[in-house]
């Protein structure tokens, strides 16, 4: 009886832990997705569907020698990019330089169609994240924050 009761609690508490993770997740991103109005998140949708079938044509244009570059577990991720990198047609690269400059501008489109409330709202979320402590560590240790407060320096020629 007291086997049955321990495996129990143990099965409950297992269940409720698993629970709380799985549907955090969900919640955060249905907050955010309730403060969008139907037409930012029917935009989100097919700009969604645009990348994932360029995405496809992408992987479809990879050639066998650029897909064992892909496969090849020994070097770094960055090694492996340039290698990649290295290897892309002219028709490779427009893909890639396509699908950037697409990006950029749905972001620019999305961000027209926000309210200030909403600006506000995912600039906090943001923040938040940027804070939290439990943003995880780097392979050399933990994250250090740039010296002039997190900003990139740019360079602009005149």
């Amino acid at each position: 009886m007291k086997l049955k009761n321990i495996i129990l609690t143990v099965s409950f508490i297992g269940l409720m832990v698993f629970n709380t993770t799985f549907f955090a997740q969900d919640s955060n991103y249905n907050l955010i997705k309730k403060e969008l109005t139907q037409k930012q998140i029917d935009l989100l949708k097919k700009e969604r569907e645009v990348m994932k079938t360029n995405r496809e044509a992408f992987k479809a244009s990879l050639t066998q020698e650029q897909l064992a570059i892909l496969r090849d577990k020994t070097s770094s991720k960055s090694e492996i990019r340039k290698r990649l990198v290295a290897t892309f047609s002219r028709n490779q690269k427009s893909m890639v330089l396509n699908q950037q400059v697409r990006l950029r501008k749905t972001r620019e489109n999305f961000r027209k169609t926000l309210t200030g409330e909403q600006r506000k709202m995912l600039k906090e979320r943001i923040d938040k994240i940027r804070n939290s402590k439990d943003r995880g560590e780097l392979n050399d240790g933990p994250r250090v924050n740039n010296a002039n407060g997190g900003k990139k320096k740019r360079n602009r020629r005149n």
